[in-house]
């Protein structure tokens, strides 16, 4: 599977979802009304076929994007489609314990990160796509060709890419002028910057420095940028100077943090950025919108969005996390829910998507369609943040060492005079024996 995203372009958003339930009209029948709708929406045409009595159930994380994917999927008249919206936190789980049944899921259509893809895939709880992509004549030029190379294993395309989002700086004009100097291209301006508000405001930088996620995403987005490794060789690389130079940019962020920064995860982040007290941030791209919401944001009319620095001359290399449809191998109406996936994925579906909601498609026309960049006027900084892109590692012990790193990122947010250097060249130590295969 590949690893390097080279994405010159923005990547989707929310989409909604389908599963099992009602299975009273025969396969050949329904397939033939979604393969109808399916090309209709992908030529943008609209269709007027009689929903059938084929009920599909999807995963997805439950808020306001969700909210929204319950009205878009309405237009789907191939099937009905009911959404199980679940916290982000249970998601995981509850997927894993249908995709495990004999005889049939709760769910026809998985929501999947691309994290999660290659465990899913191993254990045989995904269908291969590649049969159908075939059998109803799927243009994947459509997508961007990065997002499937991911959610590709072994050669079986196991997932439609959808919503992706990325870290990028947002800040308030109105303090950025206070400042007096110009947006932070490189990581050092950027801490000189927060280290100017905080000592001359009291705030300083917004990041999510809580023991989580995000804040490894943002360290292995620094990590990147440095020309640094998680692994080399099979074995764990952050005892290199590479790692030694991130773990010092990822301090002296955390030393300029504002307070209580060492408890945030990136929703706090948002939070302090719409009420007008952190006068630059680390945001995630999924909760820029709220920031242009008059009645939800206090800098509605002075936020300002911006590709994240590099380090030195060396261009910044984000970190991307998305998701994709995904057809459950225990689905007892498999043709049905590809063919809803692929509605789901298409030009029409992604665009009303982005309108509703700001999310970003992957699809390369939605990322220069002007309706969607007026929807979205953080596009272009998430287009930077995407340009040379990569996904954190998966293979073998990953997520054992992941979840290790949580914990050595907390611990230097909350004490950030601690000896960081030393500090990760032990944690890379404690990682020797991991196993990370290829």
């Amino acid at each position: 599977m590949k690893k390097v995203l080279s994405l010159g372009m923005a990547v989707v958003l929310t989409l909604s979802l389908t599963a099992c339930g009602g299975r009273t009209e025969s396969k050949e029948t329904t397939a033939t009304q979604a393969q109808g709708q399916t090309e209709s929406a992908q030529s943008g045409k609209e269709t007027t076929q009689a929903a059938s009595n084929v009920e599909l159930v999807a995963t997805r994380w439950s808020g306001g994007q969700s909210d929204d994917q319950k009205e878009l999927v309405k237009g789907y008249t191939a099937s009905e489609i009911v959404i199980d919206d679940v916290a982000y936190d249970k998601l995981k789980e509850k997927e894993t314990l249908s995709m495990q049944k004999s005889g049939g899921g709760d769910y026809d259509l998985i929501y999947v990160a691309e994290v999660w893809c290659p465990d899913y895939a191993s254990n045989g709880w995904l269908l291969p796509l590649n049969d159908y992509i075939e059998k109803y004549n799927v243009d994947l030029s459509m997508y961007n060709q990065s997002l499937l190379d991911t959610m590709t294993v072994d050669g079986k395309i196991m997932s439609l890419p959808t919503f992706t989002q990325t870290s990028i700086l947002a800040y308030d004009e109105t303090a950025m002028q206070r400042y007096g100097g110009e947006v932070p291209k490189t990581f050092d301006e950027l801490i000189a910057c927060a280290k100017w508000f905080k000592e001359n405001e009291g705030t300083g930088i917004a990041v999510p420095a809580m023991q989580g996620q995000a804040a490894v995403d943002l360290f292995g987005a620094i990590l990147y940028s440095c020309g640094g490794e998680f692994i080399k060789d099979g074995k764990a690389d952050l005892g290199s100077d590479e790692a030694a130079q991130a773990i010092t940019i990822w301090q002296e962020l955390c030393k300029y943090a504002m307070d209580g920064a060492s408890t945030w995860h990136v929703d706090d982040v948002g939070q302090a950025m719409k009420d007008g007290v952190a006068p630059i941030s680390i945001s995630l791209s999924g909760n820029c919108s709220a920031y242009l919401d008059p009645e939800q944001s206090a800098v509605a009319e002075t936020v300002k969005f911006a590709g994240m620095p590099g380090v030195g001359d060396k261009d910044y290399v984000g970190t991307a996390n998305f998701w994709g449809w995904s057809v459950a191998a225990n689905s007892e109406n498999p043709d049905e829910a590809f063919q809803a996936a692929v509605w789901l994925t298409s030009p029409e579906q992604e665009k009303s998507a982005s309108l509703a909601n700001g999310s970003i498609s992957a699809l390369p026309e939605l990322a220069e369609d002007q309706e969607v960049l007026e929807k979205i006027p953080y596009l272009p900084a998430v287009t930077e943040a995407l340009a040379h892109a990569r996904i954190l590692p998966t293979a073998g012990d990953s997520s054992t060492m992941l979840t290790g790193l949580q914990a050595v990122l907390s611990e230097i947010a909350t004490d950030p005079d601690t000896d960081s250097a030393a500090l990760i060249k032990s944690y890379n130590e404690s990682c020797k024996d991991y196993q990370f295969g290829r």
